[in-house]
């Protein structure tokens, strides 16, 4: 769902699909993560990228 189609939605359906789009960020984070560990990009290079520090996404992605 797109920000744009939440234009006339209640406040419940608003937050509903702000929920939708955080489970999508979130499986697409993981996903991009996984592909730039198999391409061979360092932990440090990949929390440069999200914006966070290498302990955080170490944390985050490194046991799966």
């Amino acid at each position: 769902m797109e920000v744009a189609s939440m234009d006339g939605k209640g406040p419940a359906d608003a937050l509903q699909a702000v929920a939708e789009l955080q489970k999508e960020v979130s499986r697409t984070e993981a996903s991009l993560v996984r592909a730039g560990r198999r391409a061979g990009l360092s932990w440090e290079a990949i929390a440069l990228s999200l914006g966070v520090s290498k302990q955080a996404v170490h944390r985050k992605y490194g046991k799966r």
